[in-house]
């Protein structure tokens, strides 16, 4: 059997990326996401040293959809601004009117 060779590497932000306040990091992504129509429905909420950018999509985007749509965000990020960067979506609740109605609490 074959070994499978197997890399760790994970890309780190520039020295440019850290270098920035955060109001100028939030600045440049709103402003890439502005620049592409089908992005405008993002909202950037938050942009740290290490590359992780937090976002909110204000609208519903199917589940087989979602993952590709991401993918294809972030390489397009990472290509364009620094290529350290890594998407994170705001974490949501439990959207589930039924178990709201029985009174089953979720905790994350």
């Amino acid at each position: 059997m074959a070994k499978i060779e197997h890399t760790d590497f994970t890309y780190q932000v520039t020295d440019a990326w850290v270098a920035e306040s955060i109001e100028d990091r939030l600045n440049r992504i709103r402003f890439f996401f502005n620049a592409y129509e089908e992005y405008k429905m993002i909202e950037v909420l938050d942009a740290f040293d290490n590359g992780h950018v937090i976002l909110r999509i204000e609208v519903a985007i199917p589940a087989n959809e979602r993952g590709l749509f991401l993918l294809e965000l972030e390489e397009r990020v990472k290509a364009e601004i620094d290529v350290g960067i890594t998407i994170w979506l705001e974490p949501v609740g439990d959207k589930s009117k039924l178990r709201q109605l029985r009174g089953v609490e979720v905790k994350t």
